[in-house]
């Protein structure tokens, strides 16, 4: 893959620097600038000030439209007066791996931006320096798991040291900002080794008895319940990359499109490796619970058991409803509504129906599940409203979220019929996983976490769909000719 050459234009800029010091040094009236002082950089000020930046944040982005790749990164390019309009800067940051690497995104916007201050005035080189760095501090920010790739943290690393030899002073914001990036990929480090360690558990707990005990046993209340699901979904919600929603789809079609060019020659795919599966392994989450709730349920043979754990699983859902943990209500009822459980008839003649039929409604497929669209929309209104503070929170149904993200990608092309970019669909989906997720992932609680509950609805063996079948029969016999022969197979 070819790269600019970022090291000459940075021995250049070098170059200007030794330039200007050997002027002023001779002529000191004709000075056009002293070094910015640590206090005026301080790490969290050394851009524009509020005013400007909010005046930035409400411009319309109608200026981009017909704009080629090319052009589109030349407006990442910041100078001693102007940064990116941050809609802008989040909307390209987040949509244009559809369409370049985030590598060479990086690179050439390093390259421009040296390239940029070559002829200017000390002054303003420092001053376009520090809101490259602004641009920087963003990127970092918002979309740390770019930098998982080594060839991406290579780069900084290596920008980093050429923009301190260039001007000291940037030294205190830089090691900032690369602290804070580290202590995300250290975060990221940190979940997957957790991760990994509960499913070595799951394993070991396939090798004793899955009849010992039952949620209820472990978890006395439905309430108690809800609440360490909500820790569950935060800890998963949080870890998922804004940019992951992108990947998947980026990922799922170059996929599809090697399988359908196997005898053709497949085009060579311009996107970076996937490194981070957060999304996946929140995928992965909703299917265990929708799984362990029927799991539960069909281990009991005694009918008492059944009635007992399927009117727990319905408070639990109806407390998730209230809580605004939406991704576990869903899931839950899901769970409900599988084929060994909605099909033990003795045992739901005992349930409390009404309030199950309640959440059922909540979920409506019917007008693309607008019923709950407008439960999520004023639950989403109302954390606004509290500023997301504590106990104010919303996990949306992560299944919407991404059916939404498909329809946007899907649904209007990548190009302008003249081959610009289609920047209205990078501003729509960034404004939908803006507002539609990444906000929900400012959510906190305040309960208490209980480990032990935890790690029993994590790591506890769950049943594939044969054996939650096979389980069912077992609970209460096949009563039909499909039943009878679908039994007799699963014996085999």
């Amino acid at each position: 893959m070819y790269h600019y050459n970022l090291s000459h234009e940075i021995d250049q800029m070098n170059n200007c620097l030794l330039q200007y010091n050997d002027l002023n040094s001779q002529n000191p009236s004709q000075q056009t600038a002293s070094p910015i002082s640590n206090d005026q950089m301080a790490s969290n000020g050394f851009i524009l000030s509020e005013n400007k930046t909010n005046q930035l944040i409400d411009d319309s982005l109608t200026d981009y439209l017909d704009y080629s790749m090319d052009a589109l990164i030349e407006v990442l390019v910041p100078t001693p007066s102007y940064i990116p309009k941050e809609k802008f800067l989040y909307s390209m940051l987040l949509c244009s791996r559809m369409n370049i690497r985030p590598s060479l995104l990086f690179n050439r916007l390093a390259n421009l931006t040296i390239k940029s201050i070559l002829n200017m005035t000390l002054d303003e080189s420092i001053r376009t320096i520090k809101n490259y760095i602004y641009i920087l501090s963003q990127w970092t920010r918002t979309f740390p798991y770019d930098f998982r790739n080594n060839e991406m943290i290579s780069q900084l690393q290596d920008l980093f040291k050429k923009l301190i030899l260039f001007q000291p002073n940037f030294q205190s914001d830089l090691d900032y900002i690369y602290k804070k990036l580290q202590l995300k990929l250290k975060s990221l480090d940190n979940y997957e080794e957790y991760i990994k360690q509960l499913n070595k558990k799951t394993m070991f707990n396939l090798t004793r008895s899955n009849f010992v005990t039952d949620i209820i046993n472990e978890c006395s209340t439905s309430s108690l319940f809800a609440q360490q699901l909500t820790h569950i979904e935060l800890d998963r919600l949080k870890s998922v990359g804004d940019e992951e929603l992108i990947q998947y789809f980026i990922m799922k079609f170059a996929s599809e499109e090697s399988d359908g060019n196997k005898n053709k020659g497949s085009k060579s795919l311009i996107h970076d490796k996937k490194l981070t599966f957060c999304l996946e392994l929140y995928i992965q989450w909703f299917n265990r619970l929708t799984f362990f709730v029927p799991t539960e349920i069909v281990k009991h043979t005694q009918k008492r058991s059944r009635v007992k754990l399927i009117n727990f699983f319905i408070d639990s859902a109806y407390q998730c409803f209230h809580l605004q943990n939406f991704n576990s209500m869903i899931a839950i009822i899901s769970g409900l509504n599988m084929q060994p459980v909605k099909r033990l008839k003795r045992s739901w003649e005992k349930v409390e129906i009404e309030k199950f039929h309640q959440l059922e409604e909540y979920i409506n497929v019917s007008k693309n599940f607008s019923t709950y669209r407008l439960i999520y929309k004023l639950a989403k209104e109302e954390a606004e409203k509290h500023k997301w503070k504590t106990d104010k929170f919303v996990i949306p149904f992560l299944s919407i979220t991404l059916q939404d993200v498909y329809f946007i990608k899907t649904h209007s092309q990548d190009y302008n019929s003249d081959r610009t970019i289609n920047f209205k669909k990078y501003y729509s989906m960034a404004k939908f996983i803006s507002e539609e997720f990444q906000r929900c992932k400012q959510s906190k609680c305040s309960f208490e976490r209980n480990d032990d509950v935890i790690n029993y609805i994590i790591t506890s063996p769950t049943f594939n769909e044969d054996s939650l079948m096979l389980a069912s029969f077992e609970c209460e016999p096949p009563i039909n000719l499909s039943e009878k022969d679908k039994y007799k197979i699963l014996q085999k």
